[in-house]
């Protein structure tokens, strides 16, 4: 039997909780499950879905910061995101989380394993996060240097109440070989809704020195097709052919300490076509001054696991 309940402290702030979602405090996981060495795992909550644990385990980064994979996509961009979900928070969509799933997470055969997951929307629209799931995850891992993982997930999403669902199809797949010198990681994540799609590619590296690690990874993103409504501020309905864009990321992680970790890394996003895609920390950007612009940051923190 185990529990999760964990929240987001905003130290510069002092909020707590989801910025975008009111009222929603366990806005980074709060479910129970069911263990079992011989039959699995059965999970019930709020949780990461497998698509998303897929595509960002091999980010080098997780997903976090400056060079995070997650700047690759977004629901501000014209695309299949803000054509099912509108301008909601890609946080608060079934990208990242899935609210009141079921997910059962089989024991490893020879390295073998599969995960179901499954949300019901509860008729609730996707103002409140609420959306259907329907998930299938196949991966390898049996503890050696190579591993490797596909998964595919079904959202139905209401923008408003009397409105019609909207589909979004979410697939990944992925391999990763550990050299021992290096390890490489190539990953695919391709978004599907109806009239355009948008593909994701990721390649990453990390390198083990004397007391930490060198992290590269390189992303691109290309869209595909016409949008018609839930169009970005700034932009007309049409074909979103040759947006997109991609992303160099280079940083270095410091042990301290088994539990402090020194980290900096420094980031470069170029847009093509009309996409204005940026780093996090910059100032605010739009269709109207960012299409095709570029974007370069970095930063230099450290992390304590408690």
């Amino acid at each position: 039997m185990g529990i999760k309940l964990e929240t987001l402290i905003g130290v510069d702030t002092g909020n707590v909780g989801s910025t975008s979602m009111p009222g929603q405090f366990w806005n980074r996981g709060s479910y129970v499950e069911i263990l079992d060495r011989g039959w699995g795992t059965l999970r019930l909550g709020y949780d990461l879905h497998p698509v998303y644990v897929t595509w960002m385990e091999n980010d080098p980064w997780l997903n976090i910061g400056m060079g995070s994979s997650g700047n690759l996509y977004d629901t501000l961009q014209n695309g299949p995101l803000r054509s099912v979900f509108g301008p909601l928070s890609k946080n608060d969509t079934t990208l990242h989380y899935a609210r009141n799933m079921l997910q059962y997470f089989s024991p490893s055969l020879n390295g073998f394993s599969g995960t179901l997951a499954l949300a019901p929307r509860e008729n609730e629209t996707v103002a409140t996060g609420a959306a259907r799931l329907r998930l299938i995850r196949l991966g390898y891992n049996a503890g050696g240097p190579f591993s490797a993982a596909v998964a595919h997930a079904v959202s139905d999403v209401q923008l408003r109440a009397g409105t019609p669902t909207n589909r979004l199809d979410d697939s990944v797949a992925t391999l990763a070989w550990d050299f021992g010198a290096v390890r490489l990681a190539g990953t695919w994540r391709q978004f599907r809704a109806a009239g355009s799609r948008q593909a994701n590619w990721m390649l990453a590296a990390t390198v083990p020195v004397s007391s930490g690690k060198i992290q590269l990874s390189h992303g691109r993103t290309r869209l595909y097709g016409t949008v018609t409504t839930q169009l970005a501020p700034g932009t007309v309905a049409g074909p979103v052919d040759g947006n997109g864009g991609a992303m160099w990321v280079l940083g270095y992680a410091h042990s301290l300490s088994k539990r402090t970790t020194l980290y900096t890394q420094a980031a470069r996003i170029e847009n093509r076509g009309q996409s204005f895609m940026a780093l996090p920390g910059g100032p605010a950007v739009n269709a109207g001054n960012f299409a095709g612009g570029r974007s370069t940051g970095f930063e230099l923190g450290i992390a304590h696991t408690f």
